[in-house]
């Protein structure tokens, strides 16, 4: 037989039928203990006879030389009563009874025993005693590992931490005040400029757009504005029909204000959605809206002869949208004047313009949360700034499960596969904890002290990613600590698949 994994309903219908097996045990054990005691007596029987016979020759032996004696006691024999045994309790089957029959019978005797299989069967199976005892060992086998971190273990990663973090101050700074900023700005460019040649080389249609191949990173936007345009891309709110709505958007921030703009699944959501009902989708004043742009739905046509086909246009429109707008617009790149452009937001950043409430005073003016994330993307804190923010976090990363690595194989003396630094390893999870702590330590520090007071600097200023990845760490160091106690169901999980059951 093969083995496999057992459903609920066949263990809770095993564990019913071992239940009356235990019945009959039970019984068993009473029988063969009652026989026990019955031979036990039996032996008392036997050498009392023994004596009684060993008296009678030493008798008969005095009767044979003349001898007198006083005549004594004779011993009492008890008879064993085989009768009062009864047959033990039997269920009569075959191999060639199907599951179904088997359990029937088995629930036929039950029933007429009085045992009551409605209940948890488990729960009738073993003593207080045995659960006990089983639980004790379960604790033991598979308890949530804690980190026995050492010393040099706290070190080396607040050590990772303080150079990622000395990484962050001077090299990654604020938006237009970066010297990683600046190399990953060319790098996004580049990309973008591949991007729209091989789009171009790949269309057939490409030299009616666009005669020779795009060279420079204005030339590649603007063909992937003309490539991958879409009905969500309203610069201002004159461009849509408001009605009742207010919508206060201007081209610095209409990418964070249109969903369909976010480099995230919630962005693909929306873009999708809006490509096929024709309408556009943003936040404002704290709440989404959806309004019909002016030039009509139209003007733009999802591609595609059957569904399948309009999801995979629409992804794809989305995804060539967003390579066009995330070095800027074709205009502002076309100039000579060093500007940046207004790229896409850093990933979920869309959703702080939900936040609409709070007061921070910014250069005398009070904005609310949603307003104040709205300034800081302004000030050039995009997905481009991202990524140069996830370089020391990055470096952070890998440094301290690199340090771990070599730690567990030549200190520890662990083989290579132990010392491989993914997975569910307690100490390394304190280790990163620990470091991108120091890292976020460093940073906090170095934003308010370069900020002078000032909200927008300090928040242009703040590692977002770097904060990000502290927060999941923290989440994970919290899990283990509230489940340390309790038992690894992943561990024990992987040990009941591994085995399996016999059916």
């Amino acid at each position: 037989m093969k083995n496999k994994r057992l459903s609920s309903k066949a263990i809770d219908e095993s564990a019913k039928v071992l239940l009356v097996q235990k019945h009959m045990t039970d019984q068993a054990v009473q029988v063969v203990g009652q026989i026990q005691t019955d031979l036990q007596q039996l032996g008392e029987l036997q050498n009392a006879q023994s004596d009684a016979l060993d008296d009678l020759l030493l008798r008969a032996e005095l009767l044979a030389n003349g001898q007198s004696f006083e005549l004594g006691m004779t011993p009492e024999f008890a008879e064993l009563n085989w009768d009062s045994y009864e047959r033990l309790d039997t269920v009569n089957t075959t191999d060639h009874d199907a599951w179904k029959d088997f359990l029937d019978k088995m629930e036929g005797f039950a029933a007429t025993r009085g045992i009551d299989t409605r209940l948890d069967p488990f729960d009738q199976l073993l003593s207080t005693k045995e659960k006990a005892e089983l639980t004790r060992q379960i604790r033991e086998d598979y308890k949530m590992a804690s980190p026995n971190c050492d010393k040099y273990d706290y070190i080396l990663a607040a050590s990772c931490g303080a150079v990622a973090g000395l990484i962050d101050s001077f090299f990654v700074g604020m938006p237009g005040d970066s010297k990683l900023g600046n190399w990953t700005d060319q790098q996004v460019d580049n990309v973008v400029v591949k991007f729209a040649k091989t789009v171009w080389r790949s269309d057939k249609n490409g030299g009616a757009q666009l005669r020779t191949e795009p060279e420079n990173i204005a030339q590649a936007i603007g063909f992937l504005e003309r490539k991958f345009k879409v009905n969500y891309d309203a610069r201002y709110a004159t461009d849509l029909h408001m009605g009742d709505a207010t919508l206060n958007m201007r081209p610095s921030d209409h990418h964070l204000k249109s969903l369909g703009h976010s480099p995230d699944i919630i962005g693909l959501f929306f873009s999708i959605l809006d490509q096929f009902t024709g309408k556009t989708s943003f936040i404002a004043d704290g709440r989404i809206i959806r309004l019909q742009p002016i030039e009509g739905s139209d003007a733009f046509e999802l591609r595609g002869g059957n569904f399948i086909a309009k999801l995979y246009c629409g992804f794809a429109n989305w995804l060539g949208h967003l390579m066009s707008d995330i070095a800027g617009s074709s205009g502002t790149r076309g100039h000579m004047d060093g500007r940046r452009g207004a790229g896409i937001p850093i990933p979920f950043y869309s959703l702080f313009q939900l936040c609409d409430f709070g007061s921070i005073q910014v250069n005398g003016q009070s904005k609310t949360f949603a307003e104040f994330s709205t300034a800081v993307f302004e000030s050039g804190y995009d997905a481009r700034f991202g990524i140069t923010m996830a370089i020391p976090v990055l470096f952070n990363e890998l440094a301290i499960r690199l340090a771990w690595a070599l730690k567990s194989k030549f200190y520890h003396k662990r083989s290579w596969k132990e010392s491989i630094p993914i997975g569910s390893k307690p100490e390394l999870r304190r280790m990163l904890l620990v470091g991108h702590g120091t890292l976020c330590l460093l940073d906090g520090t170095d934003a308010a002290i370069r900020s002078g007071g000032n909200p927008l600097l300090f928040a242009t200023r703040i590692n977002m990613v770097a904060w990000s990845r502290l927060a999941f760490s923290g989440l994970l160091e919290v899990r283990s600590l509230y489940k340390e106690k309790g038992i690894d169901l992943q561990a024990l999980e992987r040990d009941e698949s591994g085995s399996g059951c016999l059916v």
